[in-house]
């Protein structure tokens, strides 16, 4: 399984924005297949202007996709999104824009279409700023049963308090809560960037700690502005100590190496533990 992590991040001193988290193993049954696993993308949203000889391009954004579940199902409903969502048509002159439960919806329906049964069961997370009306947004769609048979549903969050308020998808759901409220309760909102970062510590110290053995790898760790999609690493190291990054549980040094040609890796960083 696995542990996808989001929630509205209003740190002092940035423009509020979405943060979303995630463990890098991938398994079959009791099987690890992979411990640098992709579960959270940047989902580019482009609409064409249909009544242009040359359906020129006039909206762009992103948003973020992360699944729970099947890789083989969650990848692929990826890819088939990432095709649709990078061509839309409407009609520059009325400035169209698809609205984001419209996107849910399209995602609910391609997913549907690959997970006629409960065999491989997919949970996703769309999060975000809708095109149209700029609200932000984070979409639920998971598994459930109707009058007996498969089906998924879709839950909606656009109301976001000045506290840390985290949605869970995939395994150790009320674990994972009980983690967190026994984290946050000894902070508050005023503490600012170690606070609102607690997600990223608490998911840490699962997989650091081995906790549960669907979950593991390191940590996958995006963001989602207005204007952009962020990937970041995280960076290891006290005060004092060689500091070294890690991006989906690859060292940046050592596994990925720095140089690409006469240009270098900059995939950000950003610091878990602010009190080292």
């Amino acid at each position: 399984m696995t542990a996808i992590l989001s929630w509205f991040n209003k740190e002092r001193g940035t423009e509020p924005y979405f943060m979303t988290i995630g463990d890098t193993k991938i398994s079959n049954s009791e099987t690890t297949l992979l411990l640098q696993g992709a579960k959270i993308l940047e989902l580019p949203i482009k609409v064409r202007d249909m009544s242009s000889p040359s359906s020129q391009l006039y909206f762009i954004s992103t948003i973020s996709y992360s699944y729970a579940g099947s890789t083989l199902v969650g990848l692929n409903i990826y890819c088939i999104l990432q095709t649709i969502f990078s061509n839309i048509g409407g009609l520059q002159s009325n400035q169209t824009l698809p609205d984001y439960i419209s996107l849910s919806e399209k995602a609910k329906s391609i997913l549907k279409y690959f997970t006629v049964d409960s065999t491989k069961v997919v949970e996703i997370i769309l999060s975000g700023f809708c095109p149209k009306s700029k609200v932000p947004f984070i979409t639920i769609i998971s598994p459930t049963l109707v009058d007996g048979l498969f089906d998924y549903e879709i839950k909606y969050k656009t109301n976001f308090l000045d506290e840390v308020d985290v949605v869970i998808i995939g395994d150790k759901k009320e674990d994972i809560h009980k983690m967190l409220e026994l984290d946050l309760s000894e902070q508050t909102p005023d503490d600012s960037s170690e606070y609102w970062r607690t997600p990223v510590r608490v998911l840490n110290k699962i997989i650091e700690e081995k906790m549960f053995n669907t979950i593991g790898g390191g940590i996958q760790m995006t963001a989602v502005t207005k204007y952009h999609f962020k990937t970041y690493s995280i960076v290891y190291g006290n005060t004092g100590e060689v500091a070294t990054l890690r991006y989906r549980n690859m060292d940046i040094f050592e596994d990925i190496g720095l140089q690409i040609g006469e240009c270098y890796v900059t995939i950000p960083g950003m610091q878990i533990d602010l009190a080292n």
